[in-house]
């Protein structure tokens, strides 16, 4: 048995720091609010049991609290119909760029990633009879995107229709300035300062000139091996490993139909691994971007990808 002196240390090394609850704190106060009249004094061995029922008091309400207590949200609801403005949705489905490309778009009122036009003209570069228009994402791309530089504007014009194909042309980027390619995607992917900001310009059709000489539809889209993930309106998404399989099978199968763009309301989002996205328009099993291509094998490969 140890000694009487040493039952403090006992007991501060039994309750390891634990302290007593709000209920024993209120009695405690109430207590001493109507202090009870003296006693005799009490037996020897009295602040012996005193102790030991303080110690059974406090492992008592204590050790509970040493249980682990679960993690605050873990479950959320949220009841049906439209959110506040501050609530927070789980895309879960999407892949993380995926989400962010959606996001910016959404923040700047755009339905397509592709700018808008004015004057019958969409915002693009020419290089040499093949044409480049205007994302609308990002706002300022990241330096350590670009590539090797193409050149420079030679020319700046409000009718880039009526200008020759043997020039590098703009009604957006000013005379003089340099256009870089999006490193190892140059067939696909430009960049230029457009306003003191770095913009990406997506390879299109325009003015009847679509393909150049034997290029390919492979040639306007160099991005085999960095699709993370494509969202289909309207279907679904798909994301990892599954893309690169879509995307071969559109390069493939699909048949070159014109050097025009097909007016469906569906869009082809495909999210690349440097952040950045380009977008085909979609009507049935038709796509568009630089020409018209018809690959009824690749949709139906990518509803069942999504479902």
């Amino acid at each position: 048995m140890k000694r009487l002196e040493q039952l403090p240390e006992i007991t501060e090394k039994a309750l390891g720091g634990l302290t007593a609850g709000q209920h024993l704190k209120l009695r405690i106060e109430k207590a001493a609010l109507n202090p009870q009249p003296q006693r005799r004094p009490m037996a020897a061995w009295a602040p012996v049991l005193a102790c030991a029922l303080v110690l059974t008091i406090a492992l008592g309400v204590g050790i509970p609290a040493l249980q682990p207590q679960p993690e605050a949200n873990l479950i959320t609801s949220q009841a049906a119909g439209q959110s506040g403005a501050g609530s927070e949705i789980a895309l879960l489905d999407l892949n993380r760029n995926n989400v962010n490309i959606r996001q910016r778009l959404s923040e700047a009122g755009e339905e397509s990633l592709w700018s808008k036009g004015e004057n019958g003209n969409f915002p693009l570069i020419g290089v040499n009879g093949k044409y480049y228009r205007m994302l609308t994402v990002p706002q300022d791309a990241d330096g350590d995107l670009l590539g090797k530089s193409v050149g420079t504007v030679a020319e700046f014009t409000t009718e880039p229709a009526l200008s020759g194909t043997d020039v590098i042309l703009s009604n957006v980027a000013s005379h003089g300035v340099k256009v870089y390619g999006v490193d190892g995607m140059s067939g696909t992917l430009l960049a230029a300062e457009v306003d003191g900001q770095t913009r990406i310009f997506q390879r299109v059709s325009f003015n009847g000139s679509a393909l150049r000489g034997k290029e390919k539809l492979a040639d306007t889209l160099q991005i085999a091996g960095h699709i993370v993930s494509m969202e289909l309106s309207g279907v679904g998404s798909v994301s990892g490993s599954e893309c690169e399989d879509l995307f071969a099978t559109l390069l493939d199968c699909a048949s070159y139909e014109s050097s025009g763009s097909v007016s469906g309301k569906q869009t082809l989002l495909i999210t690349l691994d440097n952040g950045l996205a380009l977008q085909l328009a979609v009507k049935n099993d038709k796509f568009s971007a630089c020409g018209t291509w018809s690959c009824p094998e690749f949709f139906e490969a990518f509803e069942d990808a999504a479902n």
